[in-house]
């Protein structure tokens, strides 16, 4: 069952993770998708802007200084390194204008789109003769707003050809030519956060959908668990019963026995020792199933109401039964006046039970001594059997455990006999803990309150 829900565990997380990692694929999709639409939305409004000679007066006034710039060098007034400055003067009032225009149309809606024009090489030329100087070649601002420094995406080009040669109607054969090779760029700052706030509705109902598989998974496989647990108790109860019930109906069996013999083999003493063997075990089996109807195997399930304080006495009653059993094992409680608060049928569990795993274990004698300790009192049961590995003290209690060392069980068991013993201690709010060293027996000790 375990494995099953191991299995079923890697595949829900496997499916969610495929589940994820399709859903990432088709939103980085989409995301690209609608970048592409941006892009192509404000190449498209750029184009607009170009050739509807909405920026004709900006473009005039680099033009007109250019050319004017052009002629004043043909005629040695102006160096290279001039034309730089002058562009760069010019760039910073024409950039004003540009941003208060953008602003202005508000062409691009709600993205934040920067527009600039780049001077990228201007050359010299004579006809007959082709280039004769560069006058600039790089990247030259004209004007633009780009103000965030984000990275720039080419929107267009273009070439601007005239003649420094003022005479329109009169051209000189011999004039020297210019052509100017400028750059459009653009950027957009806030273009991821607007792809993503279009994307909100798609990214929401992915979350949800995502969010919605993993809890269906989880409150599957939470259910299947505690199915399993359910099934797990059952099982447990059950397993607890049948234990319980055995040391009693051997006990009767032998009783039984004893008064099948013919009359004149039995001593008065016999008949009435078996008797009395049969009345306890009768009420002792009368009260395990009060515990099945009740189903009481949780310590916090079981009811402590008629403990009563017990001593040596009533001790050496259960163990007689016990002994009864196990001809070969010699028993004695010692209790110094100290008594036990605690219901005869819960003592009788945890001292049957304890008695059980020192036969399994090769005990031939067990003490048992009552002794009072501040507010509790203290039950030792120490045998002499083969003893219990110091690694492996403390899970003897849990469910299921057996300690495992070669072929040493005399007898089956199912390991709860130990895990129910702290459950009906744990009850009383008392401790059980085990000491003693391998091949030097076990000693056993707990303690409930007074």
């Amino acid at each position: 069952m375990k494995k099953k829900i191991l299995f079923l565990v890697i595949g829900c997380i496997f499916t969610v993770a495929a589940l994820a990692v399709i859903q990432g694929y088709f939103i980085y999709n989409t995301y690209q998708l609608k970048a592409k639409e941006a892009n192509l939305a404000i190449n498209q409004e750029l184009l607009k802007i170009e050739t509807t000679g909405k920026l004709d007066t900006i473009n005039k006034a680099w033009m007109r200084k250019t050319k004017k710039f052009l002629i004043d060098y043909e005629q040695g007034l102006v160096s290279k390194k001039d034309y730089e400055q002058l562009i760069a003067i010019t760039a910073d009032s024409l950039s004003l204008v540009m941003d208060k225009f953008i602003q202005q149309k508000g062409f691009f809606d709600e993205y934040d789109v920067s527009y600039i024009n780049y001077v990228t090489e201007v050359t010299l030329s004579k006809p007959g003769m082709g280039t004769i100087d560069t006058l600039f070649t790089g990247k030259l601002k004209l004007f633009g707003n780009n103000t965030y420094n984000t990275p720039e995406t080419q929107a267009s080009q273009s070439r601007w050809n005239e003649s420094t040669h003022d005479e329109e109607c009169n051209p000189d054969p011999n004039a020297t030519n210019f052509e100017v090779v400028t750059k459009r760029y653009y950027s957009i700052s806030n273009w991821e956060k607007q792809v993503f706030i279009k994307m909100s509705g798609l990214l929401v109902f992915s979350v949800l959908l995502l969010t919605f598989v993993v809890l269906l998974f989880y409150f599957s496989i939470k259910n299947l668990i505690t199915q399993k647990k359910i099934a797990e108790i059952k099982t447990d109860f059950i397993n607890n019963i049948t234990h319980e019930f055995q040391t009693p109906l051997a006990a009767l069996d032998i009783a039984v026995t004893t008064l099948k013999k013919k009359e004149d083999e039995l001593t008065a003493e016999q008949f009435n020792n078996s008797l009395a063997i049969i009345d306890r075990q009768n009420k002792r089996i009368q009260k395990l199933f009060g515990e099945v109807k009740e189903a009481s195997l949780v310590s916090s399930d079981i009811n402590t109401a008629n403990a009563k304080h017990l001593g040596c006495e009533v001790i050496n009653e259960i163990t007689d039964d016990f002994a009864m059993l196990h001809p070969g094992i010699s028993i004695r409680c010692k209790d110094d006046g100290a008594t036990l608060h605690i219901d005869r049928f819960h003592l009788a569990t945890i001292l049957t039970n304890l008695l059980d795993n020192s036969v399994k274990y090769g005990a031939t004698e067990v003490i048992v001594n009552l002794s009072n300790n501040k507010n509790a009192t203290m039950v030792t049961v120490q045998d002499n059997g083969i003893g219990i590995p110091a690694a492996e003290q403390k899970a003897v209690f849990e469910k299921f455990y057996r300690v495992q060392k070669g072929n040493i069980h005399s007898t089956k068991g199912l390991g709860l006999g130990l895990y129910y013993v702290k459950q009906v201690i744990d009850a009383y709010k008392g401790n059980i803990w085990v000491e003693g060293a391998e091949g030097h027996g076990a000693t056993f000790k707990f303690t409930i309150p007074k």
